[in-house]
């Protein structure tokens, strides 16, 4: 099952390592170290593809704050490149989760301030079936016998239902001969 947590916190971690610049908390107003990021993330939508599957869709903005507030003109544009470069990739959220994030939105805002947004859609499990154990043996009114002569009997079916195939295909093949 994949949270909004591991979401938020698979992006904050694949924008701290590629662009190798610190991340500090959304909430914290200006002024802030320069440079650094601030990330906001919103959930949109929020529903059921079926029993089992979540949709979630999400929105990001990051706002990369330069290093120079008056002459950030080429930071912004490294930046920018290196942000793009780096959703060129499918995006890991977990080991089991990847999504693609083809349409990102740039904009400089004011003050050496580079704006990136982006959102994407996923499908989760919001049932781990994966920590649920597979049932090993049935056991029919506490009769494992029963259950096995049971299994027998249908195993003995399936052979006696291909033989007569068999011999029906061979029976085909004569009188299509002949």
């Amino acid at each position: 099952m994949i949270t909004l947590k591991d979401i938020f916190k698979a992006v904050c971690e694949h924008i701290s390592e590629v662009t190798e610049t610190a991340i500090v908390d959304s909430d914290i107003k200006e002024p802030v170290t320069r440079p650094c990021f601030k990330i906001f993330m919103s959930t949109s939508k929020s529903g059921f593809y079926s029993s089992s599957l979540r949709e979630l869709k999400v929105y990001f903005n990051l706002y990369y704050y330069a290093a120079d507030r008056q002459k950030s003109k080429s930071e912004i544009m490294d930046m920018t490149d290196k942000l793009s470069f780096s959703f060129l990739e499918p995006f890991r959220i977990k080991e089991n989760c990847a999504v693609y994030i083809d349409d990102l939105d740039f904009e400089k805002v004011e003050n050496g301030i580079l704006n990136c947004s982006f959102d994407f859609e996923i499908g989760t499990e919001f049932i781990d079936e994966s920590e649920l154990e597979n049932m090993e043996e049935l056991f029919i009114d506490g009769d494992n016998e029963k259950a096995e002569d049971d299994t027998l009997n249908e195993n003995s079916d399936i052979e006696t239902e291909t033989d007569s195939l068999n011999e029906s295909e061979n029976m085909d093949e004569v009188f299509v001969g002949s």
